[in-house]
């Protein structure tokens, strides 16, 4: 195995000691500059195991500098491949607040690019920092009035985020967003409103684990469980 993979699957062993419930501790201010100049000797010498090698140096430090980073990388690498390695790497800090806001400024340059958008509404669900609903619901909510298809990775990238994140406000969020994209009755206006109603019974099936399909059986079903349910949905 290579020096770069042996780093990315080193990268890949953090992130799951954090989703198991042992987040990665924040680093030192040392140890976020060493990461960074480790970035900068990758970025001289070019390619992208070199690259994929200084990303793994980042992501194996949480701090708001390495974070601030990557998000940063996320949104401007020339290459969209590395972009949404740069977002995966944040992933892996997983409720980590500053990780969310690196992730959060990497939505809209990203816009254009689907593989890397998709990456970093991934990596968002994946840090399930509570500061990242209201942002994805406001993407989608924005999002739906587009009639060209652009913001289509945005309206499945937000919610599908949504439905990443367990918890009582994320639910909710995803039922707000599907209520203001009923059908209008009006194929002009419908915009991408289709889509949100479907990434919406996606999003609520994968938070839930019911198989329910009008917004009205999910009213219903909330309206029964939501008592019954804590913070994280699970049962109390």
């Amino acid at each position: 195995m290579s020096r770069a993979s042996m780093s990315f699957a080193c990268l890949l062993l953090l992130a799951g000691a954090a989703r198991a419930g042992d987040p990665v501790p924040e680093g030192t201010d040392t140890e976020a500059a060493a990461a960074l100049d480790h970035w900068k000797i990758a970025e001289e010498e070019g390619g992208e195991a070199a690259l994929r090698a200084g990303l793994a140096k980042l992501a194996a430090v949480r701090h708001p500098m390495t974070a601030g980073k990557l998000g940063f990388l996320a949104g401007s690498l020339r290459d969209e491949s590395i972009r949404a390695e740069a977002a995966k790497a944040l992933g892996g800090m997983t409720g980590y607040a500053e990780a969310a806001k690196a992730l959060h400024g990497a939505i809209k340059p990203n816009i254009p690019n689907r593989k890397a958008l998709a990456a970093v509404f991934d990596a968002i669900g994946e840090v399930g920092h509570s500061s990242s609903v209201e942002t994805c619901e406001r993407w989608a909510r924005d999002a739906v009035d587009d009639r060209d298809g652009e913001m289509a990775g945005v309206v499945d990238g937000a919610i599908g985020a949504l439905g990443a994140m367990a918890s009582r406000k994320s639910l909710e969020a995803v039922l707000d967003i599907w209520r203001k994209n009923r059908t209008l009755g009006d194929g002009k206006r419908e915009g991408l409103r289709g889509r949100a109603r479907e990434a919406c019974r996606k999003a609520l099936r994968r938070l839930t684990g019911e198989k329910l399909d009008s917004l009205d059986e999910w009213e219903d079903w909330w309206k029964k469980e939501k008592s019954r349910l804590g913070d994280d949905l699970q049962r109390k």
